[in-house]
């Protein structure tokens, strides 16, 4: 195993962020796993897909956290990619894994708490020139694991540090499957060996507790690994990239595909091994010297804060001592979905633009102008928006991409509809079926916009794509 330098670290190092579990989006599972899916395109031509891959796969039992499931296939792509792989590449694949493998419900659950433990103690020892762990950060690491299991943050550490060697172990048997499976689906898809609709009936049955939902339960399990993030995938909007996939491959291609095959199981054999060397302390930024900074940080807090905790006995009366979960369970994200519209200012209360009317989520220009107002017991205030997103009014009365309270417009985007707002924001909704109708709650809508649909969008527009233009009667 290769160290190295502090400048190749850094720039090797992939982007995490560990944030509040309820703050992540299966729109970011999702983008994670459309990675995953890109790179077996672009290694077989566009013919072997993640739902290609799912259909092929042999059963490969893990815990139901789809968010480390994501995260290790995306280390997978990046091993095979590199030229020459890194201890940082090793550790990121061996933190997701821990957090993937499956085991009893207590252990599963300590080792799903254990890999944002890590990659929080890698991200703060990584910007920090001295290499100490502080006391935020110990504190909010409190919070986490009181959030997940039961003991102190001194009994978690010491009970996981002589168990890593086997969690690693664990880990690289896993990971090593995992790349055999990938080899495998290459290998079956472009061989034409594919039976779409027996392999489909399997994978279905495998797929235990995917469901196209964002899990993170050690009492789930998920049978399919592909499966799961095809789910995932799915979910998150992004579809329609495996329905173009192609069905042919040419011969002259298939010798790159089998030699990514071949590639792919001399990486499972590495991956093995390098997992066992992870647990080295000796090693900088492997999982036993994080593991042991953690150890030695937690040790000087408690010196720091050597008192008890007060409490109050009731007299002639039985107490009982409760374990109360909090509300700071933590998990690690590699990958985040982009924003498709800016803030309501109004309703998030801070600021959602620059000074000069600038979305920090688009980077779009939206700001408002008073025409005029007219005074009275009904008083009239003309108010027009302007936002550089609206090219759907590119041809408006009131000039390119200006709208009022009084403008009104639909969309049919995909299988959906795109309302336009007056204050320039554009909000997605599910396009009714045939004699349906839809309701939604929000205040965005026109009053009369209760949709029923007569038949399928058809009117269309200048540009020539399907609209509905100002409300027909289609929509």
């Amino acid at each position: 195993m290769t160290t190295p330098t502090p400048a190749a670290e850094k720039k090797r190092e992939p982007q995490v962020a560990v944030v509040p579990l309820n703050t992540i989006d299966i729109k970011d599972v999702g983008r994670g796993a459309a990675k995953f899916d890109a790179w077996l395109q672009s290694i077989s031509g566009g013919v072997v897909t993640l739902d290609r891959v799912k259909n092929v796969a042999g059963a490969l039992p893990v815990v139901g956290n789809i968010m480390a499931l994501v995260d290790a296939l995306g280390d997978i792509v990046t091993l095979a990619k590199s030229k020459q792989r890194q201890v940082l590449d090793w550790v990121s694949l061996g933190i997701n894994l821990i957090g993937v493998l499956p085991a009893p419900p207590t252990m599963a659950s300590a080792r799903m708490t254990l890999r944002p433990t890590l990659s929080l103690v890698r991200q703060e020892l990584r910007n920090s020139a001295k290499m100490l762990l502080g006391d935020s950060l110990i504190e909010v690491l409190i919070g986490h694991l009181n959030a997940t299991i039961v003991g102190t943050i001194d009994d978690f550490v010491e009970k996981a540090k002589p168990k890593l060697a086997s969690i690693l172990d664990d880990a690289g048997e896993l990971g090593q499957k995992a790349v055999n499976e990938i080899a495998k689906g290459l290998e079956t898809v472009v061989n034409g060996k594919l039976d779409a609709k027996g392999d489909m009936k399997a994978a279905s049955a495998k797929m235990s507790a995917a469901g196209g939902q964002l899990l993170h339960d050690p009492k789930a399990a998920i049978g399919n690994i592909f499966g799961a993030a095809f789910s995932a995938y799915k979910a998150a909007g992004k579809g329609v990239a495996n329905s173009a996939a192609k069905n042919l491959l040419p011969d002259s291609a298939k010798a790159l595909v089998l030699s990514n095959t071949s590639m792919l199981r001399t990486l499972g054999v590495e991956l093995r091994t390098q997992m066992k060397k992870l647990g080295d302390p000796g090693v900088q930024h492997s999982i036993g010297w994080l593991l042991q900074m953690l150890a030695g940080a937690v040790v000087t807090w408690r010196k720091r804060r050597a008192h008890g905790q007060g409490t109050s006995v009731k007299p002639n009366a039985t107490s009982q001592a409760r374990h109360q979960a909090g509300e700071g369970r933590l998990e690690s994200t590699s990958l985040q979905a982009p924003a498709t519209a800016h803030c309501n200012a109004c309703k998030n209360g801070v600021a959602a633009t620059t000074t000069r009317s600038i979305s920090f989520a688009l980077g779009s220009e939206t700001f408002s102008h008073t025409d005029f107002s007219l005074p009275g017991p009904f008083p009239i205030e003309w108010i027009r928006t302007y936002s550089s997103r609206l090219d759907a009014y590119d041809q408006s009365e009131l000039g390119a991409r200006w709208v009022t309270e009084f403008t009104a417009r639909f969309d049919c985007v995909d299988e959906g509809l795109a309302y336009h707002a007056a204050d320039g924001r554009i909000h997605a909704y599910p396009l009714p079926k045939p004699g349906n109708f839809t309701m939604t709650p929000s205040k965005t809508l026109p009053s009369f916009a209760r949709l029923k649909t007569r038949s399928s969008c058809a009117v269309v527009s200048n540009a020539g794509r399907p609209t509905c233009g100002e409300v027909s009667d289609t929509c």
